[in-house]
């Protein structure tokens, strides 16, 4: 479980990555109207980037309490 919810977070900051590239490409073209979109796009992948890395890290401490609490 723990792998998958790292493999989201890195899917999500990847989309991001590509989520800036598109977009300093769009502004580079000149098509400013469709950097917005882009922009959008990126700002989103960046907050489900930091929610899925604050619930991974809660994954784990809680994993890391469990094995506590078994010794």
């Amino acid at each position: 479980m723990n792998k998958t919810f790292r493999i989201l977070e890195l899917v999500w900051l990847f989309m991001g990555c590509i989520g800036v590239i598109m977009c300093a490409f769009s502004i580079i073209s000149g098509d400013n109207r469709g950097s917005i979109y882009f922009l959008v796009f990126t700002f989103a992948c960046g907050l489900m980037y930091a929610v899925r890395r604050k619930q991974r890290m809660k994954f784990e401490a809680s994993l890391k309490q469990k094995e506590e609490q078994k010794k």
